[in-house]
């Protein structure tokens, strides 16, 4: 990083600077209202020395040491925790509206990413991985294996929002690029920002961005980068109702942008390495489905499917995506339903949480090669085993292996209406109202349900995870049916979440998982419980914690895809 990059303007780096320190001073007191990242120890200090030099590319170190003067000896994450909160809102790309008077001008999505990623290692932080996928589907059939070698072009929808169309789309590249449509081809210098409704295009009709020797990507009104770039090329298609963008990029470039969002890329190698043909086998079923024909794409870019370049690729990503290019995993000749989560409690789930059949390689393993698995369906044992913390458990390192959440059933009454009358229309056999007197009620009855009081845990899986909660309400009863339901409703009540190592911050909108007891007290409810994720397949931190402890990438995956076989799908590296 360059800090001379800013020094020619030195207007504007005083104004910018005063922007910086007023941000800076008032995020330390806000309070976001996203879940912060897992695994920050409370302990764990940095000198202000350290936290100004990580971001010494915006040349903001004095900024950093007047927001945080008052804070002696050294900083904790107590003290940076809200601006931590805004650099999670960088990663995502919205950081328009933080810089004024053109400071931001010249700083890199790279530089941002960089800055982040040094603020994580400072504080020993583990960085928040996704869990996939959120819809469950069954595991794959036997079916035709798709012919697929290192050219082989994912396309992937790139969600506006959570939209698939968007009014208008804004794009450009980091070096000189061509778009061509209707049989013509114009070029254009790098960086030249060019909005889609310019070129005409019909319903139906699309145009292709691509750059020979650089990256594609979008941009705001303001002609402001708003994602990261892309390699391959973008199809824009307009419909009716919008514009849709579809990424084409080759499979192996696919998976830089993959993995890097998926699993922090100072994990051990052979957990990336685990995690790269994880990913790969998952995007080669998604190959055999037909998941967006209206758009032209085999997945999109949320963790519906795989998160994809939500953070700028590392080398060590890149090397393990290198290191086992064409390997999937397969069972019987077909590639597998490779599933993965963040953290699991010290256990695995089959896939009876999603009320699928079993299946022989999705089958609960022990967060420890030397501890056997448990039947924790029943309440009793449960909530002894989470009470209990074994540090030789694979996931112990993530702070997300127990959790205690703090709930307010008082609040939210609005939220948790609307999110009712949205899973029910969605799948109504997962939502079962019941009025006071236990008959059954329709979808109209949510309305009249007020307040909720308490809660109660109707069943369990095998591994523990909650699989059917009642809530009572004031006028009546609600039982859900499904683990994401349950995470989402308990989520809109969610006050705080205390981590493993007892430090404690804003609650997210979502349960971290639905491995949890219920314990009524004076001041509300408190849910204890373990891990980040449905639970199924591959547990990240678990495999990290294996690649620790010396285990190899083929150990890690026979291990948690018991009887599957590495297959060579194309010529590696």
């Amino acid at each position: 990083m360059k800090r001379n990059r800013m020094l020619d303007r030195n207007h504007m780096v005083v104004v910018g600077l005063l922007a910086v320190c007023v941000l800076l001073t008032v995020v330390i007191f806000m309070v976001s209202g996203d879940t912060v990242p897992a695994g920050l120890r409370a302990q764990a200090a940095v000198t202000k020395e350290d936290v100004a030099e990580a971001y010494e590319f915006l040349n903001q170190e004095e900024a950093v040491h007047a927001a945080l003067e008052s804070v002696d000896g050294k900083v904790t994450y107590g003290d940076y925790q809200d601006f931590l909160e805004q650099l999670h809102l960088w990663e995502a790309g919205d950081f328009s509206d933080i810089f004024d008077g053109g400071i931001r001008e010249g700083v890199s999505f790279s530089e941002l990413e960089e800055s982040r990623n040094r603020i994580a290692e400072l504080f020993d932080m583990d960085v928040a991985v996704k869990e996939e996928p959120v819809a469950a589907q069954e595991p794959i059939k036997a079916q035709a294996m798709p012919q697929t070698d290192e050219n082989t072009v994912i396309r992937v929808l790139l969600l506006q929002g959570d939209e698939p169309l968007t009014d208008e789309v804004y794009f450009s590249a980091n070096e000189a690029y061509t778009i061509t449509w209707r049989g013509k081809t114009k070029e254009k210098e790098k960086n030249k920002v060019i909005r889609a409704g310019l070129l005409k295009l019909s319903a139906g009709e699309s145009a292709c961005v691509e750059s020979e020797n650089g990256e594609v990507y979008l941009a705001n009104q303001k002609g402001e980068r708003s994602t990261l770039g892309y390699r391959g090329r973008f199809v824009i298609t307009r419909y009716k109702d919008g514009y849709a963008v579809v990424n084409e990029v080759p499979i192996e470039h696919y998976l830089y942008g993959v993995v890097q969002s998926e699993m922090p890329a100072y994990f051990e190698k052979e957990a990336l390495k685990a995690q790269a043909v994880c990913a790969r086998t998952y995007i080669v079923t998604q190959l055999m489905q037909d998941n967006y024909p209206q758009y032209g794409a085999d997945v999109d870019d949320s963790v519906r499917y795989q998160a994809y370049n939500k953070t700028a690729p590392d080398e060590r990503v890149m090397a393990a995506v290198d290191a086992t290019k064409g390997q999937i995993l397969t069972k019987g000749n077909q590639p597998i339903s490779a599933y993965f989560f963040s953290t699991s409690h010290g256990m695995t789930s089959g896939t009876e949480i999603w009320e699928l059949e079993s299946c022989a390689y999705l089958q609960p393993v022990r967060g420890n090669a030397g501890a056997r698995v448990k039947n924790l369906s029943d309440e009793e044992t449960f909530c002894a085993y989470i009470e209990h913390m074994d540090e030789s458990d694979y996931d112990y390192a993530s702070n997300y292996y127990r959790w205690k959440a703090v709930l307010d059933l008082t609040t939210h009454g609005d939220q948790a209406t609307a999110l009712l009358k949205k899973m029910i229309k969605t799948n109504p056999q997962c939502v079962i109202i019941e009025d006071n007197e236990g008959n059954r009620a329709d979808a109209a009855a949510i309305d009249g349900l007020k307040e909720a009081q308490r809660l109660e845990v109707l069943k369990r899986s095998y591994s523990g995870a909650v699989l059917e909660l009642q809530i009572s309400f004031s006028g009546g009863t609600v039982t859900l049916s499904n683990e994401n339901y349950i995470r989402q409703m308990l989520g809109t009540w969610m006050d705080t979440l205390q981590y493993r190592d007892g430090s404690s911050a804003p609650a997210g909108d979502m349960l971290p998982s639905a491995y949890f007891y219920v314990q009524p007290v004076k001041e509300g409810i408190v849910l204890f419980g373990g891990g980040l994720g449905h639970g199924i397949g591959m547990s990240q931190y678990g495999a990290n914690g294996m690649a620790a402890a010396g285990k190899k990438m083929d150990e890690i995956l026979s291990f948690y895809y018991e009887g599957v076989k590495l297959h060579q799908l194309y010529p590696g590296g």
